[in-house]
């Protein structure tokens, strides 16, 4: 099962489940397997094999251990030096320049680490990222950085931020309960308004598809530093409907190019769910 978090990738453990997910962030669980937790960033400095496995074996609680060369034959073809130890393992990835740190609650099987460290892959948060969790994919621009992610039973809700730009993912389900035997067009319509005396604009483009788009005020256009103005939006509402799911996009502060707004829009999808 594959996870895309946050620009790593990585294969899951049959059995396994992300039950954390959250910036540079990873924890699995699985019956009968030590539980993982992984932590990922770029490199802010070059990386020092004498120096740094020592401060992060001091973080992990892990001192009295030493980090080492892996010599593994399946290691060498890594995309960059492996360094472990019974419960730590830290790769340094050449090329992407990021470091990935797995932490197991005790010393995993062989078979187990080996699954995880030959799957890890690394993309810069500089270039388009690719994500994918439990039943959802997307992809984000280069420099948004992840502000938040809530994972609820009825509803997933991911925001992204650059600058003034935000950048919102939600996921709702069940998408036949929550229309309640009308249509999307007509649902979007009473929960979000449409004309004047809301802000909203609602274009419909056909039965399960909607456009949302709202004008930034005057106060806005003047003077956009004023604190509680909210920023023009635009964004599309998706009804998924062999996933029975509501897909909803939306951008928020100064629109993106129209190539980068339909790259997004069309990346957005239900995927198979990582227990199927």
């Amino acid at each position: 099962m594959l996870l895309i978090w946050d620009g790593l990738q990585v294969q899951i453990p049959r059995t396994m489940e992300p039950v954390i997910l959250d910036r540079g962030f990873i924890r699995l669980v699985g019956p009968e397997l030590p539980t993982v937790e992984l932590r990922f960033a770029p490199e802010k400095r070059p990386f020092d094999p004498h120096k740094d496995p020592r401060r992060i074996l001091r973080a992990a609680e892990l001192s009295g251990q030493t980090l080492d060369p892996c010599g593994e034959p399946w290691a060498q073809r890594l995309p960059g030096n492996l360094y472990t130890s019974d419960r730590l393992s830290l790769l340094q990835f050449r090329d992407s320049r990021g470091l990935v740190a797995i932490l197991f609650s005790a010393p995993p099987p062989p078979n187990m680490a080996q699954t995880i460290l030959t799957s890890l892959h690394w993309v810069s948060p500089r270039t388009w990222r690719r994500w994918c969790c439990y039943d959802i994919t997307f992809e984000t621009p280069p420099d948004y950085a992840l502000d938040k992610a809530v994972f609820r039973p009825g509803r997933f809700h991911l925001t992204f931020t650059h600058g003034p730009g935000k950048l919102i993912f939600d996921r709702l389900a069940p998408a036949n309960v929550l229309l309640d035997h009308t249509n999307l067009v007509a649902w979007c319509r009473q929960y979000l308004g449409d004309g004047a005396d809301s802000g909203t604009t609602i274009v419909s483009v056909g039965d399960t598809e909607v456009d949302v788009f709202t004008k930034p005020s005057y106060f806005y256009r003047t003077l956009p530093w004023l604190p509680g103005l909210h920023p023009p939006l635009r964004g599309k509402i998706r009804h998924v409907v062999e996933g029975n799911k509501i897909l909803v996009v939306t951008e928020q502060g100064p629109e993106m190019t129209a190539a980068t707004y339909h790259r997004i829009l069309t990346s957005y999808a239900i995927t198979p769910s990582l227990q199927s």
